[in-house]
């Protein structure tokens, strides 16, 4: 009798990297993938396969591609580095000196709704007054 040969037992695999292995090569390509990660189409395909664990450096590299940036808890989850830039998950871009001048641009804000709270408060005192001589004068008309 011939001996059985057991079926090709493969790796516990943790779920999670598939999912982000598959989003990555939905994201960006295969041939780009396999580029950034600098790895041949075999282990990709042994990855996607669940016949060899991701590596850990490999797994962090892909969250890295996804914009999950390395010590950052996932609050930039969907940012991601492109050619550059930043891209937002909504699809815009930042260069460095649009992040650097948001510094600026928050006190610019601040002032205009200091501004802001300051006209709003000449009106209303604009306004009172107006209503006071308004009914002021409805009462000399009344009175002649």
């Amino acid at each position: 009798m011939p001996p059985e040969t057991a079926p090709r037992q493969r790796l516990e695999v943790n779920r999670i990297p598939l999912r982000e292995l598959a989003h990555a090569v939905e994201l960006l390509g295969e041939r780009p993938l396999l580029r950034a990660l600098d790895i041949h189409e075999k282990t990709l395909y042994r990855w996607r396969t669940g016949r060899c664990k991701i590596p850990g450096h490999q797994r962090q590299a892909i969250r890295a591609l996804l914009g999950d940036l390395p010590g950052t808890e996932g609050r930039w989850s969907g940012w991601r580095f492109v050619r550059g830039e930043l891209l937002s998950p909504g699809g815009d871009r930042f260069e460095a000196g649009h992040v650097l001048s948001l510094v600026l641009l928050r006190q610019q804000l601040s002032a205009q709704e200091r501004e802001l709270r300051r006209l709003r408060e000449r009106l209303q005192i604009a306004e009172t007054a107006l209503q006071h001589y308004a009914g002021a004068a409805n009462e000399e008309r009344v009175r002649a």
